[in-house]
């Protein structure tokens, strides 16, 4: 299995990072959150920092229980916006092809799909599933010129975790790659 990966990974054509991405940082004078903007190849993602508490209180306003919205506050947990600057073509994105780099390791985006059995095992409601479902960034999203969406991306880092980011998206049947270095997640407030 892994020499097909290999092979396939051979096979489709990637184009790397442009020399005119750029990376920047801000960061919020009064909550100390940052929030990172990349821009490259017609495409750009800004990521914001979410305290656990911030998300905690989040599901709970859309009907978690306090277990499930700890679950969920125990991940890295950044607010998305993702924009296709193409003025032609069209762009893929599937977050199982995104990976982020830390001290535990290679770890994937979470997805809703990969959320529905834990839902499902720990009998969370119904209408709490739905509203996570619509909080979370799309798993997987086609993004014709000019679109772009927001939501909620999940990471299995735990608070204050740093790490870097790759990104992979699809243009014109073609792979394309960035990597965003030393994103961090947002740790406990007062920790």
């Amino acid at each position: 299995m892994i020499r097909v990966l290999a092979l396939l990974a051979l096979a489709t054509p990637m184009a790397s990072a442009s020399a005119t991405e750029t990376l920047q940082a801000r960061t919020d004078a009064t909550s100390g959150l940052i929030t990172w903007t990349w821009q490259g190849d017609g495409v750009s993602l800004e990521l914001a920092q979410l305290l656990p508490d911030q998300t905690r209180a989040f599901f709970l306003g859309r009907g978690f229980e306090t277990e499930h919205a700890d679950l969920i506050a125990a991940h890295c947990v950044f607010q998305a916006i993702l924009r296709n600057n193409r003025p032609h073509t069209p762009i893929e994105v599937n977050l199982h092809d995104w990976s982020s780099q830390g001290p535990e390791g290679l770890i994937r985006p979470r997805p809703n799909r990969d959320w529905e059995a834990t839902w499902a095992r720990r009998q969370a409601p119904e209408a709490a599933r739905i509203a996570f479902r619509w909080a979370l960034f799309p798993g997987e999203h086609r993004f014709e010129p000019g679109d772009w969406l927001m939501g909620m991306i999940l990471f299995d880092h735990p608070p204050g975790t740093p790490f870097d980011l790759t990104l992979r998206w699809r243009a014109a049947g073609e792979l394309h790659e960035a990597r965003l270095p030393d994103l961090r997640c947002a740790g406990e407030a007062g920790g």
